[in-house]
């Protein structure tokens, strides 16, 4: 079974023209290019989070930003997001692993809310959601736009409560495995998992919502267990 893996705005005033001499390369820092795209980065799920609490990061993604509006990646993610999906494994995962059962399990109520909005009005975005994430979820609609805040909302309680949390279960491959059989999957299903890249956004946004509404078809011990398997993968 594999994994899914499981997106601006700037305020600035200028008051006085005396203090020009040193708010102005401030402002120009704001507005540059790299400056707006780190801006973008700061709002993918719990980005801004992450780089609040390791502000140590922030010189990589910079550079990242640069060297790829210099040389473009042409295939796979961009420099930036492989920095991001880096930070998500050494820094987001391991304190969303410490959340405990009600923050998990809210975060995948929010999830299924989402999905089966977006598997009537734009499947497409489903899936995107499914594979890894919403990179413009301001061109949802405003439903869409309003679920999808409502996820982060969640999946930033978890993190928060994670914060302060201590080590939770987490399950093996196996176990989680189990809970899916439990849940009601059959070969076909885990046979889509494996091959999700391959799936049109119809099947892949189906698959995705079974997958969320798996928690409360478990008994209560397994639930947190299991998103927090999803959650913090």
């Amino acid at each position: 079974m594999t994994g899914r893996k499981l997106a601006i705005w700037i305020v600035a005033a200028l008051i006085a023209l005396g203090a020009a001499a040193w708010i102005g390369p401030a402002l120009y820092r704001q507005f540059s290019p790299t400056e707006k795209a780190l801006a973008a980065l700061r709002d993918l799920p719990l980005v801004g989070l992450a780089i609040a609490d390791h502000p140590e990061v922030l010189d990589e993604l910079r550079k990242a930003i640069r060297d790829e509006a210099n040389t473009p990646t042409t295939s796979g993610p961009s420099r930036p997001l492989q920095v991001v999906a880096e930070l998500r494994h050494e820094f987001i995962a391991p304190v969303l692993r410490n959340a405990d059962d009600a923050s998990v399990v809210a975060a995948m109520a929010a999830r299924v809310a989402l999905v089966k909005h977006l598997q009537k009005a734009d499947p497409a975005a489903c899936r995107e959601f499914a594979i890894g994430g919403i990179a413009r979820p301001d061109q949802l609609d405003a439903e869409g736009q309003r679920l999808f805040r409502e996820v982060l909302v969640a999946m930033e309680a978890a993190y928060r409560n994670g914060r302060a949390g201590k080590p939770q279960t987490m399950p093996t491959r196996e176990q989680v495995g189990d809970m899916l059989r439990h849940a009601g999957f059959t070969k076909p299903d885990f046979d889509k998992l494996q091959n999700f890249a391959t799936l049109s956004n119809d099947v892949s946004c189906e698959l995705e919502l079974k997958v969320d509404e798996v928690p409360p078809l478990l008994p209560t011990a397994d639930r947190g267990p299991f998103s927090r398997f999803i959650v913090a993968r």
